[in-house]
């Protein structure tokens, strides 16, 4: 049996470890709530007594789920991960050469990714998708054009 020291600064008890346990999975008390046993001399926290233990592992972090109209989703189009991909390697297809084969993807992905976001306007993207079918494509094409007119300036010498 246990005397729990409440939110309130009062003594509760005796309760017996069932009821902490219940407690403890209302929300009612948790890890630092004051304790002491039957027979104890001195208050602990539950956390500090290891029969609680199980009780104490915690579960993940709800992450509260943004609508289609969240904030989160507008920003960035985690659902559509397409668009999302195209937009970063339309950014990245500014890098000259390397950016030939980052801006055909993000090119070939733009188009995935708003294929995808006209199938289901819940997931979003379209944005994304547009950055990274114009900035892809210019760059990308762009790249790869300058690059081949380089090798026939340089065959013709």
């Amino acid at each position: 049996m246990y005397k729990i020291i409440g939110a309130d600064g009062r003594e509760y008890g005796p309760v017996s470890a069932d009821q902490l346990r219940q407690w403890l999975g209302e929300g009612r008390i948790n890890r630092r709530t004051p304790l002491k046993a039957d027979g104890a001399a001195e208050w602990k926290s539950l956390d500090s007594l290891p029969e609680f233990a199980a009780s104490l592992v915690e579960a993940p972090p709800v992450i509260p789920q943004q609508g289609a109209d969240g904030v989160l989703s507008k920003i960035i189009p985690y659902r559509n991960a397409a668009a999302l991909a195209a937009y970063y390697l339309g950014v990245f297809s500014v890098i000259p050469f390397v950016g030939i084969v980052l801006g055909i993807a993000g090119f070939v992905l733009g188009i995935l990714g708003l294929k995808a976001a006209r199938r289901n306007p819940a997931v979003g993207g379209k944005v994304h998708a547009w950055i990274g079918i114009l900035v892809g494509g210019l760059f990308g094409f762009g790249y790869l054009a300058l690059t081949i007119a380089m090798i026939c300036a340089a065959a013709k010498r």
